[in-house]
């Protein structure tokens, strides 16, 4: 069982929650599974959609269930006494064997973990077929979503333009993100991005120097905790912001259908955080500091000359695909709106453990902290400069406020 070796501390949290976890219901059990099963290939960006449609599902399962608000995308009737947690399970099953097909035995023992604690029945029955209904039919929405297009990128090289990065120089990845279909957001909303500051231009020059200095693998300006808080951010972003919904969950007491919508929620506004980031990535790809420090030019006819440092290297490795604006910054704000219209507030205790059981852990106090951080980090990671980092949160803050007005009305699906 491949999956199960690769994620040991899985089934482990989901059979037995220590008090401090928080394991309040069938839905953050399967949002953990949801996170584990998705976190190959490594990136926030896949992963987010798949977090989307799996959450989408148990939405709609546990709504068809207890009638307790519209559908957002499967409108489905569950027979009278369906039992809820057959169906949540069912349902982010079908559709993560369809999204995560190599963990396909981690996902069967979680489903079977999950239905032990179920007496058999006519409501376990009904409600396993009300979620792989579910389920399925909430994949084939989302089929030709955009997801798997072609698109092409050529790199043009040239002062502010984004090329691919030292040492494997990989070609950027997924430039046809921008193009996926929203899970909320509307066609006819408009999303304002400030864009990078010009080469040459003095807000252009400050960032330069703050990530030249703070960002690079040898800083001497940089301290140990800025160090690990930049290490800790390669997480995949969704997991602290997911752990932190769960410690939201657990604050307020909140239901099986609430955690449902909770989580639908904080799923569809990242995943549309990064599908507005990644269209605007590669609207106007911009440099990556790596290559704009090794340069050290200005781009406005020479009036000033940047410090060059044609060795510098970052703290952590650069992403293959353009600088502005921050995904991971995007993803945050998005998030912390969501979290906030359910906490009713900004304070909540989390701590997160990157990689799980023996990396580093970051406590945070407040939601905001969290994405202050993150916004620091890609700095002092050395791979974005602020104003991708500034920018990225205040778009995902827009994005997360619109899902919170609208939601559960859907976008293009």
């Amino acid at each position: 069982m491949q999956a199960i070796n690769r994620f040991p501390w899985i089934l482990p949290m989901l059979l037995a929650c220590a008090p401090a976890l928080a394991c309040a219901d069938v839905v953050t059990d399967w949002n953990v599974v949801a996170l584990n099963a998705s976190a190959v290939p490594p990136n926030s960006i896949v992963q987010s959609r798949t977090l989307a449609i799996t959450h989408a599902a148990v939405y709609d399962a546990v709504r068809a269930v207890d009638r307790s608000g519209p559908a957002y995308a499967v409108d489905a009737q569950a027979l009278s006494g369906a039992s809820v947690d057959a169906a949540v399970a069912a349902a982010a099953h079908a559709a993560l064997e369809r999204l995560a097909p190599a963990d396909k035995p981690m996902l069967d023992a979680a489903l079977s973990a999950t239905l032990a604690k179920i007496p058999d029945g006519q409501a376990k029955t009904d409600g396993v077929s009300l979620g792989k209904q579910v389920g399925e039919q909430t994949i084939g929405l989302r089929v030709g979503d955009g997801a798997d297009a072609k698109v092409a990128f050529t790199p043009k090289a040239g002062v502010g333009a984004y090329v691919p990065t030292p040492p494997q120089a990989l070609p950027a990845i997924l430039p046809q993100w921008g193009g996926v279909t929203p899970f909320v957001l509307r066609g006819n909303v408009a999303l304002e991005w400030k864009g990078p500051p010009a080469p040459g231009s003095a807000a252009f020059a400050r960032d330069y120097d703050e990530v030249k200095s703070v960002g690079a693998r040898q800083s001497s300006t940089r301290s140990a905790d800025q160090t690990a808080a930049a290490v800790f951010w390669t997480v995949p972003t969704a997991v602290p912001w997911h752990a932190a919904a769960r410690a939201v969950s657990a604050a307020k007491g909140l239901s099986v259908s609430d955690n449902a919508k909770l989580f639908a929620m904080l799923s569809m506004a990242t995943a549309d955080s990064q599908i507005v980031a990644f269209a605007e990535k590669y609207r106007r790809p911009h440099w990556r500091p790596i290559t704009a420090i090794r340069a050290g030019v200005n781009g406005d006819g020479g009036n000033t000359l940047l410090e060059r440092d044609a060795k510098w290297e970052p703290l952590i490795g650069t992403p293959p695909h353009p600088e502005y604006p921050s995904a991971h910054a995007a993803f945050s704000g998005a998030a912390e709106v969501v979290l906030r219209a359910w906490l009713g507030g900004d304070d909540i205790e989390v701590s997160v453990t990157n990689p799980p059981l023996f990396g580093l852990t970051r406590t945070y106090r407040r939601l905001s902290q969290i994405s202050e951080e993150v916004e620091n980090a890609r700095v002092w990671g050395g791979i974005h400069f602020r104003s991708a980092d500034r920018d990225g949160t205040e778009v995902g803050r827009t994005i997360g406020a619109i899902v919170v007005r609208d939601f559960p009305a859907r976008g293009s699906l």
